[in-house]
């Protein structure tokens, strides 16, 4: 295993877990609100931490198909 890809998918997986943080820090502030015994949140909530935890795992995936490819 390249020691240099995987270094490189550690960076990307700790880049994701911190979008992750990020956004659910911001979705704690948001107002959730209950109907029909279901929560929902009346408009989309955070819109670009919800885009970084997306793009973070696109690069995660692409940085582990690096790592598993020979």
């Amino acid at each position: 295993m390249d020691k240099k890809k995987l270094d490189t998918a550690v960076n990307e997986a700790k880049k994701f877990l911190d979008r992750v943080k990020e956004l659910q820090a911001e979705q704690k502030k948001t107002t959730t609100y209950m109907y029909e015994g279901k929560p929902f949140i009346s408009v989309p909530s955070c819109p670009k931490e919800s885009g970084a935890v997306r793009r973070a795992s696109m690069d995660l995936t692409r940085a582990l198909a690096d790592l598993r490819r020979y």
